[in-house]
């Protein structure tokens, strides 16, 4: 037959069908009889029209067109339901009851086959309706008419309280329709307890309500009555996987495909438990073989993207969800995926869109809220990010990530309170949250009102959630020899311009290559910038281990070998502590990202100096405290601009600066910062920060300074500009006024680079005390206070002497670069020292164990 013929015969059926399910009978039968003129074995036009003769009392010319469409094709089960019914209403029962068992021997088991069979055997015909009324309920549910079929079968249940099918039939209208379907299933499942499909079936009604130990009973039950179920297979993988039963689930997937090789959906489910392990290159490999069996399936596709995207492969991932979205527009999840990776990969503006895609295709998509808000956060709209947040949780009250960062949001508005609150309902939410734990840490660092003990208190119930229970007594088999060549191993999402790196930089670029091997192992989502391509040229092996769980990653720093390994997060944003928690290196150090311990037993050392530790505060910290010359070193590997004159001495009045984040800002820094203002009527202040691009931000920091009696036009604020420009912006400033309680750190690394100097709190917590340390460790205690009230003293003797900001202005620069600080080599070196007597010490140890 020629394609243009079969064109024709598939239009010409399908416009039948139409006509025989609107009831227009001569119409439909016109058009089957024209199909049989050119193919006189086509199927479906014979077993339509055999229906058509039941439907009208015509057993005998019903049974030749049935006969014709049963044996021309009898893989379709229906055709032999419909010959055997046909049988019986002619009266041949005994032919009837070979040909159903027939069936049944061949794997044809369903409710419909069941009834046949009773009937067949002499079962009481009245137990159930006519052939042509249960054909119509048939062509209701072939018809997906859901709403017709639950009423007729409705009533027709009540009229035959027995009839398993009718039963059947109701759960599944009732199903379709999104509708309790229990009672419906239990019922048919009385009348014929040995049906493998309607055990199955009450599993999917059962995992819709949310009862999955039960639902994992009835498939089980399925299977017991039929072991080559494959379907039942797959749907209990899927309530097993929902259990948080990986391995199992994994295991039905397997059986499924043991019997349906070409199972898709079963591929496709195999990868979402192999992603959810971890494995995502198995899950990568299941989607693509579930899409060479169905490659229009838009859920492979996007379930694909998703582990691409773990794996770093960004740009197959983008691809992979718009092929997705070219099959099925309408997939509002799959828009919110490609949304995440869009947000991943710094592509803000395409994100934003994707989530609203979403929201538009279905506006209750929690998930989408919450991610978009993410997005507005990062384009600096702070309100409308909130906003964001909080639709979320009106749509899901208990959603853990938009409680988190609900935390996160306020905390950047200076709320720290709302936002420790907001932390503890994530983790009531999400007990093993250890992410929001970690942002409920940094938080409290920014209470002024919390004390030393209290912090470490945190940090210590941190490490009994979340990293103790991972710990095993470790057996490391690296080689004690106390003067080998070692291996470093650094872990960090920040390998990229960030400010930490600007602490860190020079332990991936400065390092002896002649007694060191360096490992980066990156936590950094995206393909990162300058930074990144400078750390990947310097270090000896680079790792990415975004996406890879943390047992995963712990297993490949043993492989590697690594002798100390170094955490340069502390916790902050995408911290990998847990792997420390396994206990992968010797010894394991926690240094200068966010240096003021983690709280973890599995933590051996904690870097710093005795301005953020004194030696009376070490019985605060787990970790054993190590002191280095300075806390912290300053990696600056881009030029600075010239520093300028003191803009006082041509301006006439004093400007002072602080260009730290907003979230470090806080109420009390604020009214500290106007009492200075207010002391020294011709001055200024200068506030530069990301989270001023946004007017709802910058009009409630206006609003602590007017509250307080300073006027607006004495705050000038400026948002997000490039690092140089951030850095220019000091030609404006005369002096850096450090916030607290949580100090400044890189900001003020870069402001004595740029001949500023900055006056600062010595807080009675570490983070408080950043910039004290740095101050100390270049001679400048003078700049130094003890209280608030000190502060405010000290920042109007500084501003009444500008010829000696001058002379400083001038001079800080040489002062900084010629320090341990701005000497990127000498800091390193003394690291290393620090590295190799703990290495000695940890050989010595091993020697005698």
């Amino acid at each position: 037959m020629l394609p243009d013929q079969m064109m024709n015969l598939n239009e010409t059926l399908q416009q039948a069908i139409e006509y025989h399910q609107a009831g227009q009978l001569p119409e439909a039968e016109e058009l089957y009889l024209s199909i049989l003129q050119v193919e006189p074995a086509h199927p479906e036009a014979n077993h339509n029209l055999g229906l058509m003769a039941l439907q009208l009392g015509k057993a005998e010319i019903g049974f030749l067109y049935l006969e014709n469409a049963w044996k021309a094709d009898p893989s379709v089960r229906q055709y032999w339901f419909s010959l055997t019914e046909c049988l019986l209403m002619m009266g041949h029962a005994d032919d009837a009851l070979l040909l159903i068992k027939e069936a049944i021997r061949r794997g044809i088991k369903s409710p419909q086959a069941q009834q046949l069979l009773m009937r067949a055997k002499g079962g009481n015909s009245k137990a159930q309706p006519s052939a042509a009324v249960i054909q119509e309920v048939y062509a209701l549910f072939n018809s997906a008419r859901y709403a017709e079929l639950e009423g007729r079968v409705k009533v027709l249940v009540e009229l035959y309280p027995n009839w398993a099918l009718g039963w059947s039939m109701l759960g599944l209208a009732k199903q379709r329709l999104g509708k309790d379907s229990e009672s419906a299933f239990r019922r048919a499942v009385e009348l014929t307890p040995n049906d493998a499909e309607t055990h199955n079936n009450l599993g999917a009604t059962l995992k819709d309500l949310g009862k999955l130990d039960e639902a994992v009973a009835s498939y089980r039950r399925a299977l017991k009555i039929n072991p080559n179920f494959a379907e039942a297979h797959i749907n209990l993988g899927v309530v097993l996987k929902d259990l948080g039963k990986l391995d199992e689930a994994v295991a039905s997937y397997r059986r499924a495909l043991k019997i349906n090789p070409n199972f898709a959906e079963a591929h496709n489910n195999m990868g979402i438990a192999l992603k959810d392990l971890g494995q995502c290159d198995e899950a990568v490999a299941s989607y693509q073989r579930a899409l060479e069996i169905k490659p229009e399936y838009a859920e492979a596709h996007s379930n694909l993207g998703v582990s691409l995207k773990e794996l770093g492969r960004f740009d197959d991932a983008v691809v992979s969800h718009r092929r997705a979205l070219e099959i099925n527009p309408s997939l509002a999840e799959v828009h919110g995926n490609l949304g995440i990776v869009m947000h991943d990969i710094g592509q803000l503006d395409e994100a934003a869109a994707s989530f609203h895609r979403a929201l538009r295709i279905k506006p209750d998509l929690a998930d989408a809220h919450n991610n978009l808000g993410n997005v507005l956060k990062e384009l600096g709209q702070l309100e409308n990010g909130l906003a964001s947040y909080r639709r979320a949780l009106e749509i899901s009250p208990d959603l853990a990530d938009a409680h988190n960062n609900v935390g996160i949001a306020l905390q950047n508005f200076g709320k720290f309170d709302d936002a420790v609150d907001s932390f503890r309902q994530a983790l009531k939410c999400k007990p093993d949250y250890a992410n929001a734990h970690s942002n409920l840490i940094f938080c409290l660092d920014l209470v002024h009102t919390v004390d030393l003990s209290e912090l470490h208190g945190e940090r210590k119930k941190w490490d009994e959630a979340h990293a103790a229970p991972l710990w095993q007594e470790p057996v490391h088999m690296n080689d004690p020899a106390p003067a080998r060549r070692l291996r470093v191993g650094y872990i960090s999402a920040d390998f990229k311009d960030h400010s930490a790196v600007r602490v860190f930089g020079g332990m991936l670029t400065q390092y002896d290559r002649s007694l060191f091997d360096v490992f980066a192992y990156s936590n950094l989502k995206g393909n990162g910038d300058k930074f990144t391509e400078l750390f990947k040229q310097n270090v000896t092996v680079w790792r990415s281990i975004a996406g890879l769980p943390d047992e995963a990653v712990a297993k490949m720093i043993r492989k590697d070998g690594i002798d100390i390994l170094v955490d340069l997060s502390g916790h902050t944003a995408h911290n990998r502590l847990l792997v420390f928690a396994h206990k992968p290196a010797p010894i394991q150090i926690t240094a200068w990202g966010y240096a003021t311990g983690t709280g973890m037993r599995a933590m051996d050392v904690f870097f710093t100096d005795t301005v953020m530790v004194p030696l009376q505060e070490q019985q605060y910290f787990t970790e054993e405290v190590r002191y280095l010359p300075s806390a912290v070193g300053a990696f600056f590997s881009e030029q600075f601009p010239d520093v300028n004159e003191l803009p006082a001495l041509s301006g006439g009045i004093i400007t002072f600066g602080s260009f730290n984040r907003l979230v470090k800002v806080s109420a009390e820094a604020y009214r500290v910062w106007a009492e200075v203002l207010l002391a020294i009527p011709r001055s200024r202040l200068i506030l530069k920060a990301i989270e001023l691009s946004d007017p709802a931000v910058r009009e409630s920091v206006i609003g602590h300074f007017v509250k307080a009696g300073v006027a607006a036009d004495r705050i000038i604020m400026q948002g997000r500009t490039s690092w140089y420009e951030q850095v220019q912006a000091y030609h404006q400033i005369d002096i850096a006024l450090d916030p607290l309680p949580h100090g400044g750190g890189v900001t003020t690394l870069e402001c004595l680079m740029m001949g500023v100097p900055t006056i600062t709190l010595r807080w009675p917590t570490t983070a408080g005390r950043v910039s004290a340390s740095i101050m100390t460790t270049l001679g400048l205690t003078d700049w130094i206070a003890e209280t608030q009230e000190q502060y405010v003293a000290l920042a109007i003797q500084k501003a009444a002497d500008l010829q000696s900001l001058e002379a400083l202005r001038q001079r800080l620069r040489g002062i900084f670069t010629s320090s341990v600080i701005g000497d990127q080599a000498a800091y390193v070196r003394a690291v290393e020292q620090e590295y190799r007597q703990l290495w000695r010490e940890w050989c010595a140890k091993s020697v005698k164990l």
